[in-house]
């Protein structure tokens, strides 16, 4: 087969979106010497607009698979060209867009919440990175099951616990973390549910003085109401915002890290949490979506919207070293499941049957 692969998302500041496309054609590429795939990508580093968007995956991604003859098109993040006449698979993260579209830009919700959903319909198979995810494209999209394969995503191997102490009071020192901290990773928009982290903290900081929170992750939408927050709590000394920040950083960075905490109110899968286990970090959680698929019996799952569980929590992991410790081995035993080339082996075997269907 000739498999065609949009990889538009690798290229600039890389988000979930990215370290999928990137992981996955690493392995497909690894463990299949019988296809031959394709990678397409724009030749600018930058960012697409909803209109450059519609353009490169309406218009761009169907010339340059018919320039190839490609036998499968794979759009493993966007939107399906709906007057390409080859076979498609699908990739669909979540429903954020549908969900809290009120979150999103007016002309971004058009094309994320309307235009994308439309094109699903036009997919030969969906890969779902969750049964979550699984679920509300049967509900919102109307899309049959038989149609969607749940294949769950996996952490890079560059997630690991290391012992080089000197890497790691390096990084503290480069962020400006402090000693102890607690760490969040993950986009500035209002579904990360930031507001409700601070405000949780603020309370934390009042017992337990020797922690800072660290907040690592790019600006999104409406992310001027979360700065505005920590400085009307007053806590500004002691939350740091490193943006966004170099993965081989992020590693030493959940090493660093006492707690890594995700109070999301809806992931299609959710990286961050993975990565932290990976490196053997606690991990305190969100229980909405696909997080308890993710986490398991490995962290603490509670309400997004419990802030004294929130608080509790906390501090019992903080103040009990033995805590610490068994949640640590259990996280990394728990990031153990999953794998990216279990995850690539599983896409193949979708690319075979949409390309043996008559």
């Amino acid at each position: 087969m000739k498999i065609g692969i949009d990889i538009q998302t690798i290229i600039g500041q890389k988000t979930g979106f990215g370290f999928y496309v990137s992981n996955l054609t690493e392995n497909l590429k690894k463990i299949d010497q019988t296809n031959k795939y394709f990678l397409f990508k724009p030749d600018t580093d930058k960012d697409f607009s909803a209109p450059q968007r519609f353009i490169w995956d309406q218009y761009r991604i169907p010339a340059l698979a018919r320039k190839n003859k490609i036998n499968i098109l794979h759009q493993p993040c966007f939107s399906l060209p709906v007057c390409y006449s080859g076979k498609i698979v699908a990739t669909i993260h979540d429903l954020i867009a549908v969900k809290f579209n009120k979150d999103i830009p007016f002309f971004s919700r058009q094309f994320f919440a309307r235009w994308m959903p439309f094109t699903y319909h036009k997919a030969d198979a969906i890969i779902s990175v969750s049964q979550h995810t699984k679920r509300d494209i049967i509900k919102y999209f109307k899309i049959p099951e038989e149609k969607i394969t749940v294949i769950p995503l996996a952490a890079s191997k560059n997630y690991h616990p290391v012992e080089e102490s000197d890497k790691i009071q390096s990084i503290k020192r480069k962020y400006n973390t402090g000693d102890k901290f607690i760490l969040h990773i993950g986009t500035l928009n209002p579904r990360k549910n930031l507001l409700f982290l601070v405000e949780v903290f603020a309370e934390i900081v009042k017992k337990i003085k020797n922690y800072n929170l660290v907040i690592v992750g790019k600006e999104g939408w409406y992310y001027e109401k979360l700065y505005e927050k920590v400085r009307a709590l007053g806590i500004e000394k002691k939350v740091r915002f490193c943006g966004y920040i170099d993965e081989a950083d992020k590693t030493y960075l959940y090493n660093a890290a006492s707690l890594f905490v995700f109070p999301s109110l809806y992931e299609g899968f959710g990286f961050p949490p993975l990565e932290a286990m990976s490196c053997s970090i606690p991990v305190v959680s969100s229980n909405t979506s696909s997080m308890p698929e993710v986490i398991g019996d490995a962290g603490i799952l509670l309400s997004p919207t419990d802030k004294y569980a929130w608080i509790k929590a906390i501090e019992n992991i903080l103040s009990n070293e033995k805590l610490r410790l068994k949640m640590s081995k259990l996280s990394l035993a728990r990031s153990k499941l999953f794998s990216w080339e279990k995850c690539a082996r599983e896409t193949i075997k979708i690319y075979q049957n949409v390309y043996n269907e008559k």
